[in-house]
């Protein structure tokens, strides 16, 4: 959450002078003034919203999709978008919202707190079935060094303990889940990134290949990860960071792919392009949110073997991505975006 709010802040100074592009059939369906948020949706045609007004964190509202239109939601006492997230099982059967480190889960149509304790802050939350939760952990009293793995078993949390060698210091960053009892993360020992998977009780190893033009890792780590089924993984990353104008913008997004034997890099038209989302579902494959630094924003759906791309529409000027959410079961797709003049605008693809 915290990065989406500095790239939303690098793309509101540095996107402003984007030419409009149209392609793709978008429909805006609310338009409020805000800083940043969060969007989730359930396969029974709902979704929920989560706003935050002002840099300061002192306003936030909640929407509900009833299949219509947005109507106001009251949130849980004390929820705020701040580093707030929502996520989603794959069949949409079960979602989750965190407000920095609280959980509350969807159940019988209102927020039921999950509580969660651990010695770290929260990270990324992946959900592979109903009732199976993965959470990194990252944080800690000695300058926030340390990092951990907890799970959600329908009951209770339970820490799940990292494959040897790596111990607290060896930092988990992203988490993902394809389906039950299966989960991938990223972890940073010293040295190169590696990506683990587990798989009922024990973890793999998947080694990367080096990135095209990096010897070692990408600048920064990776961004964001996806896994639509065991042999189908997706991170994202940014390349080196170069200066344009007044504002630093990669040299171009990259995104590596899991076949099932081996991550293999793909080779896309991502120059100067910071890549905030990618989110995987049964139906609409792999999507993946493009900010260009000086075009238009536009969604990348991988699907049966082709890729398709659909531009955001310049409604009001030009808009960068927050965050996307596939609507679970369907093809289409939720999208949260950030005008230049500091309104927050919800689309649905169709």
């Amino acid at each position: 959450m915290k990065f989406v709010t500095v790239l939303v802040l690098l793309l509101a100074v540095c996107g402003a002078d984007v030419q409009a592009i149209w392609t793709g059939t978008w429909r805006l369906t609310y338009a409020v003034r805000g800083w940043t948020g969060t969007i989730g949706a359930t396969g029974q045609g709902q979704a929920w919203a989560l706003f935050q007004h002002d840099r300061q964190q002192t306003s936030s509202t909640m929407l509900r999709w009833d299949g219509v239109s947005w109507r106001t939601a009251v949130p849980p006492k004390g929820v705020s978008a701040y580093e707030a997230e929502f996520a989603a099982s794959p069949a949409g059967d079960d979602l989750w919202m965190f407000s920095g480190n609280r959980p509350f889960q969807l159940s019988g149509g209102r927020w039921v707190y999950r509580p969660w304790t651990s010695r770290y802050d929260r990270g990324f939350v992946a959900i592979g079935a109903k009732d199976d939760v993965w959470v990194s952990e990252h944080g800690g009293p000695d300058d926030y060094s340390g990092s951990g793995l907890s799970h959600w078993d329908g009951r209770s949390w339970k820490p799940v303990r990292k494959p040897s060698p790596y111990g607290d210091l060896d930092q988990i960053s992203l988490v993902a889940a394809p389906g039950r009892g299966e989960a991938w993360a990223v972890i940073h020992p010293p040295g190169t990134t590696t990506v683990i998977r587990r798989d009922g009780s024990g973890w793999a190893t998947a080694p990367l290949p080096s990135a095209p033009g990096c010897p070692s890792s990408p600048a920064g780590g990776f961004y964001g990860m996806a896994a639509r089924a065991h042999d189908d993984v997706w991170l994202v990353t940014q390349g080196a960071f170069e200066r344009s104008g007044p504002c630093e913008v990669p040299d171009r997004g990259m995104v590596v792919r899991w076949d099932g034997t081996t991550w293999r890099w793909l080779n896309l038209p991502l120059a100067k392009t910071w890549l905030p989302a990618i989110r995987a579902d049964r139906v609409g494959g792999v999507w993946i949110a493009a900010n260009p630094a000086h075009a238009q924003s536009y969604v990348l759906n991988f699907r049966g073997g082709r890729m398709t791309k659909s531009t955001l529409p310049a409604e009001g000027g030009w808009a960068g991505f927050v965050d996307i959410v596939p609507v679970p079961g369907t093809t289409r797709l939720w999208a949260l975006a950030r005008r230049v003049d500091g309104t927050l605008l919800i689309y649905q693809l169709t």
